[in-house]
């Protein structure tokens, strides 16, 4: 399958709490033992098992502007410094900044494009960076996306060539996702449970869109007394999703239980899990809802969603209504505004709230969507997935 005796190293700020980090940890577990890996991270943040060493370059992220500036310049540095020292065979790099750092420091660099870019616009950085990928980007080896919209976004949007770009999934372990998945949750948690769950998981950004799954919850409640909605995670905007249960006086309705060690166990035990996002680039919790045999509601973003739950349509296109996919059903992404507790639910509000009720009371409907996501989730398994990375085995120059 590999060659022998090859040196891969992986670079990425972290290696703690995210998908693309996840995704590190199963190929790096899942690669042959004649393969000398190496993590190198910003800083030594790690959550996930790997194979190989870690080594740390002790620069972090920060916030403050100049101290972001500063911190990029020391760790392209440090890291030209390192590959010129290991002379490693590949580098896959995960991130804008590291992507770029890995542009500028390796011959041998392959990059991650993890989001759909044209959506991702976090302010000045983003622009910073939008400017860079296009700039840089076309010098990689090689530029790994995570969807074939993402992909597409690359091309028409950043003139980068088709020749450079492979779209390889994310993987999911299946076997290890049913085991944690029967699990038994906590004693406190328990409660919860007895009534029908709706579920998701993410960092409480705008990225994510929780809010808007908030108030879409506030109005399924009004039809369904009895249900719940856990929200796995943290992050910024946590306080402005306390404020609106607290408005909507769903405090006893509505549980934000962290990041968990073990989300499986909490999806395998609700009753649907549904992803609100706003933009994504193939997102992970989709893939490991599936494959806890949960049925799936989400917002048709780019990108990601649709050519998970419906692969055999056209990943061009967005819903402006409730579509019934083979593997989930697909609703309109939301605007991202914030709302306040007066203003009444949005057009795609509305009709996620919808969503989520028919999902619920509809068994014919969740015995298919059941089915479809089963199904679908063993397309994602690591073991189909690892052989997408055979093109390490070969002469990529």
């Amino acid at each position: 399958m590999f060659e022998n005796n090859k040196k891969l190293f992986f670079f990425m700020p972290d290696f703690y709490q995210a998908g693309g980090q996840k995704l590190v940890s199963d190929i790096s577990l899942n690669l042959p033992e004649n393969i000398e890996q190496t993590i190198v991270l910003f800083e030594r943040k790690v959550s996930f098992p790997y194979k190989g060493s870690i080594i740390s370059l002790d620069v972090p992220l920060s916030l403050n502007f100049f101290k972001r500036i500063f911190g990029f310049f020391v760790r392209l540095y440090k890291f030209k410094k390192l590959i010129k020292k290991e002379n490693p065979d590949w580098v896959i790099s995960l991130g804008n900044s590291a992507n770029i750092i890995n542009i500028l420091s390796s011959n041998n660099s392959i990059v991650r494009a993890d989001m759909f870019l044209s959506k991702e616009k976090n302010g000045f950085f983003g622009a910073i960076f939008r400017i860079l990928i296009r700039m840089y980007f076309n010098k990689s080896l090689k530029i790994v996306t995570v969807s074939k919209a993402s992909a597409k976004d690359l091309v028409d949007n950043f003139g980068i060539k088709k020749e450079k770009i492979t779209t390889i999934y994310n993987p999911i372990n299946v076997e290890k996702i049913q085991k944690l998945a029967r699990e038994d949750i906590e004693p406190q948690y328990k409660e919860i449970f007895k009534s029908p769950v709706i579920i998701t998981s993410g960092r409480m950004a705008k990225q994510k869109g929780q809010w808007h799954l908030v108030r879409a919850f506030a109005k399924a409640k009004s039809k369904m007394k009895d249900l719940k909605l856990v929200i796995l995670g943290e992050g910024e905007l946590s306080s402005y999703i306390k404020e609106l249960i607290s408005g909507y006086n769903l405090e006893n309705d509505i549980f934000l239980l962290g990041w968990q060690k073990n989300p499986f166990k909490f999806i395998a035990k609700a009753k649907l899990f549904v992803l609100p996002s706003l933009w994504e680039g193939l997102p992970m919790v989709l893939l490991e809802a599936m494959a806890c045999g949960v049925p799936i509601v989400s917002c048709d973003f780019r990108s990601g969603a649709r050519e998970i739950l419906a692969p055999d349509t056209d990943f061009n296109f967005e819903t402006d209504k409730i579509e019934y996919a083979k593997c989930g059903i697909l609703t309109p992404v939301c605007d991202g505004k914030f709302y306040k507790l007066h203003q009444p639910a949005t057009k795609e509000e509305n009709i996620l709230s919808e969503a989520i009720i028919e999902s619920l009371t509809s068994e014919k409907l969740r015995e298919n969507l059941i089915k479809g996501a089963r199904e679908r989730a063993g397309f994602f398994d690591i073991k189909n997935i690892i052989k997408e990375w055979d093109f390490l085995g070969n002469k990529l120059n």
